[in-house]
């Protein structure tokens, strides 16, 4: 796989794909780069790099699968809010797999991770 650095497809993604070819608000821009960040610092973290110092290669299914544990067990995000990053997180591998074919076999494991289903919250009536 290629040990391409990730900060100019990082940069492309969003002023090329969420803002030009998308047409995204600021709100919802903002929204994915709170994701990302949350991610590449998760990803710096669990391979003991510099942020400035991540490839491609450390871009992993099995890394996505770990941040969203953590998100829910360290973090303690509700079902909602993981299933948020983890959508901003596809949209990203999505994007890199036409970016970097090579990144197409990763991109399809973060594609298959599920969403979790929770439980809608309780209706109260006034009686």
């Amino acid at each position: 796989m290629s040990n391409t650095q990730i900060g100019p497809l990082i940069y492309t993604f969003f002023e090329d794909q969420l803002k030009c070819q998308k047409g995204l608000r600021p709100a919802s821009i903002r929204s994915y780069r709170d994701a990302l960040q949350l991610f590449l610092l998760f990803v710096a973290e669990d391979t003991q790099r510099k942020l400035t110092r991540l490839s491609l290669t450390d871009l992993t299914g099995e890394r996505v699968r770990r941040f969203l544990r953590f998100l829910e067990q360290k973090r303690h995000n509700q079902i909602r809010t993981r299933n948020h990053r983890l959508a901003a997180i596809r949209t990203f591998f999505e994007y890199l797999a036409t970016r970097e074919p090579m990144m197409l076999a990763e991109a399809q494991q973060v594609a298959a991770i599920p969403v979790k289903r929770s439980s809608p919250p309780q209706t109260l009536y006034l009686e």
